[in-house]
């Protein structure tokens, strides 16, 4: 470094200038580098992947807190998988459970059905933006409810509610969503140990989450663009792990661990 200095005293340069050029790039540096190897939360990335999948079947704006209320178009009924997707039945459940729950008469009506048709008081459940898992939380309790819903929006007490009674393709397409967010929603689970070590678990479940959806799109090919959505979203972490070595030590070691216990 004194050789440096001499040699950059003689051309004229000042010497400090250069130093602090010279930590600065190091620093920037290292901080490229540790973003690039940081290791990732899985669950958090199956979380990224699930929006991009609701982004491609519903409105995410009407989600969030303060959103305006969803109004289905009024119009020729769905009669196809993507005419559903277009009338988004997702946003109209969001919009009938909040409805509901928001008058004690229009609850204690959807109990009193309940209890008709010998079922358990069940509460509708509504979605929440920043919580993972809570749209297919919804759609699955809207799905079990379903002869309650229809039987609550088919009444004369309510007859302002029935611009959010679903239709038969509607249905279909709510069961095809909860299978599609199904798949992000187990492995967020199986990762998501507070006391047990999974970063060695996290290429196995990147690569048996992908084969999972891709199979859905082969057998559900009227699917396959909305799980394509989450699958370019998830290919895209997938490959930041190539560049982190602690993904192939984690693995290593659950190897190496599990070889000396079963011997």
């Amino acid at each position: 470094m004194t050789c440096l200095a001499t040699e950059l005293t003689k051309r004229g340069i000042k010497f400090d200038k250069v130093e602090r050029r010279v930590r600065y790039l190091n620093l920037l540096l290292f901080y490229s580098n540790f973003i690039l190897m940081r290791c990732r939360c899985f669950p958090h990335v199956v979380n990224r992947a699930c929006k991009s999948v609701l982004g491609a079947i519903t409105k995410l704006d009407f989600a969030a807190n303060g959103a305006p209320e969803y109004v289905p178009t009024i119009g020729p009924q769905p009669r196809s998988f993507l005419d559903a997707i277009d009338r988004d039945p997702i946003a109209t459940v969001r919009t009938l459970v909040r409805v509901t729950r928001s008058s004690s008469l229009r609850r204690q009506y959807f109990s009193e059905i309940l209890k008709t048709l010998e079922k358990k008081d069940l509460q509708l459940l509504r979605d929440v933006d920043i919580r993972w898992s809570s749209t297919l939380l919804m759609v699955e309790r809207a799905i079990l409810l379903r002869e309650a819903i229809d039987k609550f929006l088919e009444s004369d007490k309510f007859e302002e509610l029935r611009k959010y009674q679903l239709t038969e393709v509607e249905w279909d397409a709510l069961e095809a969503f909860h299978r599609i967010l199904s798949v992000p929603h187990a492995f967020q689970q199986k990762l998501s140990a507070e006391k047990t070590p999974t970063l060695c678990n996290a290429i196995p479940s990147y690569e048996a989450m992908a084969k999972v959806w891709e199979a859905q799109q082969h057998k559900y090919p009227e699917t396959s663009h909305i799980i394509q959505a989450g699958l370019d979203k998830l290919e895209g972490y997938r490959d930041r792990t190539d560049l982190v070595p602690a993904y192939v030590l984690a693995m290593s070691k659950l190897i190496e661990s599990t070889h000396f216990t079963q011997t």
